[in-house]
């Protein structure tokens, strides 16, 4: 029965119909330990405004990531963590878990591992540093940073990646707007 749950809520879902989808992927999800069936929870908690509860499933979806990597998905856990996110930015919902996602827990790797090309990482399932870096400055923006904070993170990530990475971090500093409370 999960399957149909799950692909029943998918239908609805994405006729833009949350509420209903929302019955059903807590019904997929019940007694689950499939990360998918609680992420799309999460996804269909946050279009309905339980902002609150797309938080506790998303660390539902957190939890079960870690504990089966065997899981069958549709996304990675790093894909799941940009849209998550995302999704928290397009409901106006964007607070510091948010920006975690991306500062904290994507920003790293391309730091850490010192390569910013998007096919060595789509290889490996995760976003793009294009998308996660437009993203953060989607949260900079609608969290009131400052510019200065922008340029610092900027040259942070700058300093731990390749060419190509710096180059875009460069690119990236001219594209801060914001409204002039925030500057």
């Amino acid at each position: 029965h999960r399957k149909a749950y799950t692909y029943t809520g998918l239908a609805h879902y994405f006729a833009q119909r949350w509420a209903e989808s929302l019955g059903y992927f807590h019904a997929a999800a019940n007694g689950s330990e499939v990360p998918e069936d609680w992420f799309n929870v999460a996804m269909a908690q946050v279009k309905v405004g339980d902002i609150e509860g797309s938080h506790s499933s998303w660390e539902r979806v957190f939890e079960l990531s870690y504990a089966h990597h065997d899981a069958s998905e549709t996304s990675t856990f790093f894909q799941k963590k940009l849209l998550f996110a995302q999704a928290l930015l397009n409901a106006g919902a964007c607070d510091a878990r948010g920006l975690d996602l991306l500062e904290r827990q994507l920003l790293p790797f391309f730091t850490n591992y010192h390569v910013t090309d998007a096919s060595f990482w789509g290889l490996r399932g995760m976003p793009a540093l294009q998308e996660v870096v437009g993203t953060t400055l989607d949260y900079y923006r609608a969290l009131g940073k400052t510019r200065e904070d922008w340029r610092a993170l900027l040259d942070g990530v700058a300093a731990g990646v390749d060419q190509e990475g710096k180059a875009y971090c460069e690119e990236m500093k001219t594209r801060w707007t914001s409204p002039t409370t925030a500057d």
